[in-house]
């Protein structure tokens, strides 16, 4: 852990590795758990934080529009705030959680920031730059008014006009409490240092993937489904459709592949690593790995049939003619295949771990 410069005035925790979208990972909230763990000397990888917060295991899908706040990790569970305390806790910190949707004023966020910095703790937030997605809190400048840390959006000039950049590479804004997509903030305060139970992770692995129902989404298996259906709708996609409309369909698709993607790759990794750790279920360890491997792979096909991974006006046409969304179709039913595969993998390795 590097200096920590404070004072009443302002706190900087210098050395916080950056987050941002890339090959490193996909996922705000567990990329942004290893980043601090790693800074208070918690010898934790981001596969780690995906499998154990459960994040590696999501897929969710809203039936009632093309929505591309599908992926956020608040859905993982039932209950929004279990993916936050989990992923916390399973790095062996303590949680707390202050919302502004429960009434927690700018000051009661100032205070709580401010709190958990001079202690030397980074703190994880939602928003503060753009989206409600999590980043980093790293110090504060003028009493707190002023923020600092590491944000997915902090390069992009339609969240962060005008915004500001410490020497250290760290963003500064003053706008924080202004963007109504800042809405929680919360501390990772090191606690017993006790990492996850494997018997733990397999429950929630399976609880996550496994088909239901909530509210307008779907999840799990049964986003599978949803996301087929979506798809497959030829009225979704009349002939001259706006490229706004086309836009959001692709842009909603391609993130359910993202999802995907990062999350059974960071679980093919970890049962890899454990199948080491156990060696008399080496190959039902090994089995669950390469499964989630072959939804992987698999999610590539994805890409190729729409004419790239690019996101621009060449993709979304091409992903609005039938032909191409039929052989969407297929592939996304091999996804699901492989995915419910492991599923039942992971369900034997539960029972023979007991």
């Amino acid at each position: 852990m590097e200096k920590q410069q404070s004072n009443q005035e302002q706190a900087i925790l210098l050395g916080v590795p950056r987050v941002q979208y890339g090959p490193e990972g996909l996922t705000p909230f567990p990329y942004c758990l290893s980043a601090c763990a790693n800074y208070l000397g918690i010898d934790v990888s981001y596969d780690y934080t995906m499998v154990a917060s459960g994040a590696a295991f999501r897929l969710t899908w809203d039936e009632t529009n093309w929505n591309l706040g599908n992926v956020d990790t608040i859905f993982t569970y039932s209950v929004p705030e279990r993916i936050y305390r989990q992923g916390i806790e399973a790095i062996g910190c303590k949680f707390e959680l202050l919302s502004r949707g429960r009434g927690a004023s700018k000051a009661d966020f100032i205070a709580f920031i401010k709190g958990q910095i001079d202690k030397g703790n980074p703190v994880i937030a939602l928003g503060i730059i753009g989206p409600p997605e999590a980043c980093i809190i790293t110090g504060y400048r003028n009493s707190g008014e002023t923020l600092l840390g590491w944000n997915f959006f902090q390069d992009n000039p339609e969240f962060n006009a005008g915004g500001t950049f410490d020497e250290s590479g760290y963003f500064m804004t003053e706008k924080w409490w202004e963007n109504p997509d800042t809405l929680a903030v919360m501390s990772l305060e090191p606690s017993n240092g006790e990492l996850l139970d494997l018997q733990v992770i397999l429950e929630s692995a399976i609880e996550v993937m496994t088909g239901r129902k909530e509210g307008n989404y779907a999840k799990g298996m049964m986003a599978y489904d949803s996301w087929i259906k979506a798809v497959n709708n030829d009225s979704e996609f009349p002939e001259g459709m706006i490229l706004p409309l086309l836009a959001e369909r692709l842009l909603t698709h391609d993130d359910a592949i993202d999802c995907i993607a990062d999350g059974r790759y960071n679980a093919a990794v970890f049962f890899k690593k454990e199948a080491v750790k156990h060696p008399d279920h080496k190959t039902l360890f090994e089995q669950v790995s390469n499964h989630f491997m072959s939804v992987f792979e698999s999610h590539k096909q994805l890409f190729e049939i729409a004419g790239g991974w690019e996101r621009g006006e060449q993709q979304m046409r091409q992903f609005a003619r039938k032909d191409v969304r039929k052989r969407t179709v297929t592939q996304i039913q091999q996804l699901k295949e492989n995915d419910n595969l492991a599923l039942e993998r992971l369900k034997q390795l539960l029972e023979v771990l007991k």
